[in-house]
Formats: C-alpha cells, sequence, structure tokens
C-alpha cells in the first residue's frame, strides 16, 4: 500500500463502516469480524489501483464508484447521490428552484422554448413559445444538451442571466436580461371541468405542496359544479410519502389505515392513518386514474381509495414500487452528498404488498393457464366492503383500459416536434391563431406544404388516415404557441382514450353503487 494511501486507509475504512453499519446494530460478532475483513480486502484493492492502474484516478471518483456499486447491489432503488444527483433530488421534493420559468427542448441542436409559465420572470418579459435560444452569456448554444442549458440558466435567485433570442417572424436578435426567481414546480399541473360534471385533477408528482394544491383545485371544481372527481396519476412516479398520506386523508375517513410500512427495525414499523373527515360523502363517484409508470405515493393513494371502497381504479396495472427509501445525508463526505436506503416495505389497508417481485418464481407458485413462464395467479384480498382485489404487486385496476396505440406516422411527427415546428412557423406568417384553433382544408394544406420543406419523409395516404388525430395534435401546440399549457392540455385530453373512457364512466354513475355495479359488469363483459 502507498504512503498516501496508507494515510488514508484509516479514514476510508471509518467512512465505509459509518456507511454500511451507520444506525444499525450489529447483533453478532461473527458477522463484523466478517466485514472487517472485507474492508481489508477493498483497502488492498483500493491500494492497488491508486499505486498500477494506467491513468492516475480521482480518489473522489473513486470512491464515489465504490459507494454506487455497494448501494446498486443491494436493489435497484437504494441509490447513492453526489452533489448535482441531491440538488435534483431536493428540485424534486421541494417543488421550487432558482430560475427563468420556461420549459425547453432541443431542436436541430439549438435550444428552443416550449412554453413560459405564467408568472415566471421569462413569461413576465415576455418570452414566448417557440425562441430560440441562441445564447446565453454572450456564448452559443448550438449543440448545447438540454441538461447543460439547464445548469446555466438556473442559479440563486436574484442573479441575472443574459440570454439572446431568435423569434420567428422577427428579423433582429433580442436580447433579454432575465433576474431568476424561485421557480414552483406545480404537482397538480391541470385541473378542469369535463362535460357531465366530471371533474379532472392532474397530479404530476408528490411533492411537499401537493396535498394543499390538490385541496385547492377541488375547491375551484365544487365551485363549478363538479358531481364526480377523476385523479389521474398516469406515469407519477411518486415522491414524499407524507404526502401520500396527507392526499389519502381528503378522501378517506378519520382513523382509516391509508398505508404500513414494515422493515428490518423495529422503527420502520409504522401505520399511517387518515386524520380528518373525508372531503366528500361516500356516494361521490371518485375514479383513479393509473398505468404502469404510476409509482409509489402514487399507488398508495390508489391503493387507498380502491381499498376503502372509497372509489374504482381505471387504467392498467401501476409499477409496483413499494419499497421506502429514506434519505441518509453522508456528512463525513460532504454536506451535499446523501444516499437513498431502502429501509421498509409499503403495505395498503387490505394487506397488499405493493412491490412487484423482480420477477415471478416458478418454482413454488402455480402457473395460471396459459404458456409456460406465464405469471401465476395472483393473491386475493378483499376492500372494506367486501369486494375483490388483487395482490401480488402494484395495483390492478377495477376497470382496464388499455392506451390506444398511435400510429407510426403521428409517432414521427411528434419525435421530431413537426407539430410544434409548424406552430411557430404558422405564427411567423400570421401572426395570430386559425379561429378556435380549426383546423380547415387551408391549414391542412400549410401544414402539408411545411413538411415537404422540413425534409419529413412521409407517404400522403398514411399521413391522410390519420388525419383526425394530426390536426388534434396541430391544435394543441397552435394553443400552446398563441395560448397556454392549460389550453393545450385541454385539447389533447380530447384525443386521450383513457381519460375519455374514465370520463364516460363517471358520467354513467349517478353514485358510487352505480360506479361499483359499472365495474362488475364490465369485467363480466371481459370474462365472457
Amino acid at each position: 500500500m502507498t504512503r498516501r494511501f496508507r494515510r488514508y486507509a484509516p479514514i476510508l475504512t471509518a467512512l465505509l463502516v459509518g456507511i454500511v453499519l451507520g444506525g444499525w446494530a450489529v447483533e453478532r460478532v461473527s458477522a463484523r469480524k466478517d466485514l472487517y475483513t472485507y474492508l481489508d480486502l477493498f483497502n488492498d484493492s483500493l491500494a492497488k489501483i491508486e499505486g498500477a492502474y494506467v491513468e492516475e484516478v480521482d480518489p473522489k471518483e473513486l470512491m464515489y464508484g465504490a459507494i454506487r456499486g455497494m448501494l446498486d447491489s443491494l436493489d435497484p432503488y437504494s441509490t447513492f447521490l453526489d452533489e448535482n444527483d441531491f440538488s435534483d433530488f431536493q428540485v424534486t421534493t421541494e417543488g421550487e428552484f432558482g430560475g427563468l420559468g420556461i420549459q425547453i427542448t432541443v431542436r436541430d441542436g439549438i435550444l428552443t422554448v416550449v412554453s413560459p409559465i405564467e408568472g415566471t420572470p421569462a413569461y413576465d418579459l415576455g418570452i414566448q413559445s417557440g425562441d430560440r435560444i441562441v445564447g446565453i452569456e454572450g456564448e452559443s448554444t448550438r449543440g448545447i444538451t438540454v441538461d447543460g442549458a439547464v445548469k446555466l440558466l438556473r442559479g440563486d435567485p436574484g442573479t441575472q442571466v443574459e440570454i439572446t433570442v431568435r423569434r420567428e417572424g422577427v428579423e433582429d436578435l433580442l436580447e433579454y436580461t432575465v433576474t431568476r426567481d424561485i421557480i414552483k414546480i406545480d404537482s397538480v399541473p391541470y385541473s378542469f371541468m369535463l362535460d357531465g360534471g366530471v371533474g379532472y385533477v392532474r397530479i404530476s408528482r408528490f411533492a411537499r405542496t401537493t396535498a394543499d394544491e390538490i385541496r385547492k383545485a377541488l375547491d375551484e371544481l365544487d365551485g363549478q359544479g363538479m358531481q364526480s372527481l377523476i385523479l389521474d396519476v398516469r406515469s407519477n412516479p411518486g415522491g414524499l410519502l407524507s404526502q401520500a398520506v396527507d392526499v389519502s386523508d381528503i378522501f378517506l375517513d378519520t382513523g382509516e389505515l391509508v398505508v404500513s410500512t414494515k422493515g428490518r427495525l423495529k422503527q420502520q414499523n409504522t401505520e399511517y392513518f387518515a386524520r380528518t373527515g373525508a372531503r366528500y360523502d361516500r356516494d361521490f363517484p371518485i375514479l383513479v386514474l393509473v398505468n404502469g409508470g404510476s409509482a409509489s405515493a402514487s399507488e398508495i393513494l390508489a391503493g387507498a381509495i380502491q381499498d376503502w371502497d372509497r372509489g374504482i381504479v381505471v387504467g392498467t396495472t401501476s409499477f409496483g414500487k413499494g419499497s421506502v427509501q429514506t434519505l441518509m445525508r453522508l456528512r463525513p463526505l460532504t454536506k451535499e452528498c446523501a444516499m437513498k436506503l431502502t429501509t421498509a416495505k409499503w403495505y395498503i389497508a387490505s394487506g397488499r404488498l405493493i412491490e412487484k417481485p423482480e420477477r415471478w418464481d416458478t418454482e413454488d407458485e402455480e402457473l395460471a393457464e396459459g404458456e409456460a413462464g406465464a405469471e401465476p395467479e395472483r393473491p386475493e384480498y378483499q376492500t372494506a366492503g367486501g369486494r375483490v382485489v388483487y395482490g401480488g404487486g402494484g395495483v390492478t385496476p377495477d376497470i382496464v383500459v388499455e392506451p390506444v396505440r398511435r400510429a407510426d406516422v403521428v409517432v414521427d411527427l411528434e419525435r421530431r416536434e413537426e407539430f410544434f415546428e409548424f406552430a411557430i412557423d404558422y405564427a411567423g406568417r400570421h401572426g395570430s391563431p386559425p379561429s378556435g384553433y380549426e383546423i380547415g382544408d387551408g391549414e391542412w394544406t400549410e401544414f402539408l406544404e411545411f413538411l415537404d420543406r422540413d425534409e419529413f419523409e412521409y407517404e400522403l395516404s398514411d399521413v391522410e388516415a390519420e388525419r383526425t388525430e394530426i390536426e388534434r395534435a396541430i391544435r394543441r401546440d397552435m394553443a400552446r404557441k398563441f395560448d397556454s399549457r392549460e389550453t393545450a392540455y385541454l385539447i389533447a385530453a380530447e384525443g386521450d382514450e383513457q381519460v375519455m373512457r374514465t370520463a364516460e364512466f363517471a358520467r354513467q354513475s349517478a353514485d358510487l353503487d352505480d360506479l361499483f355495479t359499472l365495474a362488475e359488469d364490465y369485467e363480466a363483459v371481459l370474462v365472457e
């Protein structure tokens, strides 16, 4: 071992012991001896790398890599957060950061504004959807990545950043000096009324302010005569456990179990109950819309509403991420580093474990009917009212509604952002959108001509066959350019089969009993 690493070895050993053992009682002396034996192996490996590797090694990166590898060996969710990761994690959970207030993408190597966020510095200065940010602090953005741009544009509130903008239809470049401010990331980006008194609330994450945002949205929808409610948590990866409990509390009665956690240590065994009365009476229909991207806190909310018969779940089976990660700061390294360590698993009120096994164990389980290798039959549980629900990981919907597969040509158009680019092009030539954002024959011809100029290869018959969906996508991005994200999202929802079907279920149900009967009849038809 070299002198340099011999000096560091006791420190590194202490560090690793702290990481591996921090807060954990080791019950057997033999286990501790084994640990120190492997730490000697680690130290020996470290010394050999430092002394013989072909290039000089950075001790920081070497140790970071070792910690990452150690956590990666445990499960998919235990992770090391370096300075950048930890900063991003705080933004996600706190729901705010210092920045300009714009959504950005990269188009043909040029940084492009998707939309400004209302009430932010960028919005107030008049930065528009479709603006090309060609310079930041006097440096060209040609070839920049979104992550690289974010690092340059974000900063401490009150500081300034100079950006240079090229706008379609404007000859000269525009120079902006933007003073950064706290940018709040909404957990509830959209809420509105659909036909028939159906309220719709989109929940994109569970951050510090989620429950308050939902209460505010519900107040507004109640004022508009809401008679039923869709909670859309599709592709919501989750977030804070406390917010999953607080949001569930809005819909459950006092004392009803939301979720429990069970872990290796006693302090990890906790039960979380609703603390206040339900906002709506038990006849009020609630439908939770989930998909394979609904995870963690989203599954707690969906499972709580399903298990206590406060509503039904619609969509496709959720992700099955039912483990608790505890954030632990690694102060021996730096106050800006941390790790998320899996310390417990979640169980919802019916007793179901949310966590989905990484692979089905076909040795001890009888396979369901079908081909070899199929999933085993999932264990059955009962809701508070005696309805059958299924375990085995994730939350299984009461009514399965698959998303409609989009045609390849539409996927390609979206991927190349042709709809958004056409909206920018149209704005530069016309200055205002078509009346009501309706796409007539004139606009359709202009779109096809735009595709030709943009050298998008397509078969006219394929495009014509998907004209209805393509026109809706054009209307959506016209609204994004000329109006707001909210208007654009509402237009997009018109073509969202899962949302429209779920809304129809709500309209067919005068009360919750009707909704349960509809779900039973729907399942019976599928079985037949």
